[in-house]
């Protein structure tokens, strides 16, 4: 719905809104894109879970994130709209967090993600301006105990300081 929604108001598709107003204002590398819902020529991007980019640029989008909307120098989102997105939406869970605009929150912490379908992440904890991509795959089915793995292994690197 929401890439309905976007396409709608920007009057393009999701891909060429992306690349406008995020991948370039961030100096993405790489090509980036979004997988269908249905064959080429009649899917629509799956904008809810399948956006596809390499490492380091989602890495810059969470420096952007960790910087309060800004990249390069250059304001790209509102510090409203980070501010508020990374904020759960109703009460945490104190195992699995919350959900803000299309970031989970971490329970107990400052720390949010963003969570891809079946094991992407780009975690970001501002109290140790940290910010840890990890692009992987889970199988189908029931993975909390590979999220939660996970997101342990991020607030341990997020928390280690060299000696």
């Amino acid at each position: 719905m929401l890439g309905w929604l976007v396409e709608r108001v920007a009057g393009s598709s999701v891909a060429a809104y992306t690349a406008r107003c995020l991948r370039e204002p961030l100096g993405a590398e790489a090509d980036a894109f979004y997988i269908l819902d249905g064959p080429p020529g009649v899917g629509r991007e799956f904008s809810g879970a399948g956006f596809n980019a390499t490492l380091r640029d989602f890495g810059r989008f969470g420096q952007m994130m960790l910087d309060g909307g800004v990249a390069n120098g250059r304001r790209i989102v509102s510090e409203v709209w980070v501010r508020e997105s990374t904020q759960p939406a109703g009460q945490e869970d104190a195992r699995r967090g919350g959900y803000g605009l299309q970031w989970w929150t971490i329970a107990g912490s400052d720390a949010y993600a963003a969570i891809g379908l079946q094991g992407q992440y780009v975690y970001v904890d501002p109290a140790t301006r940290t910010v840890v991509v990890k692009l992987s795959y889970f199988p189908p089915g029931d993975n909390s105990s590979l999220e939660a793995e996970t997101l342990a292994f991020m607030a341990a690197a997020s928390a280690w300081k060299p000696r």
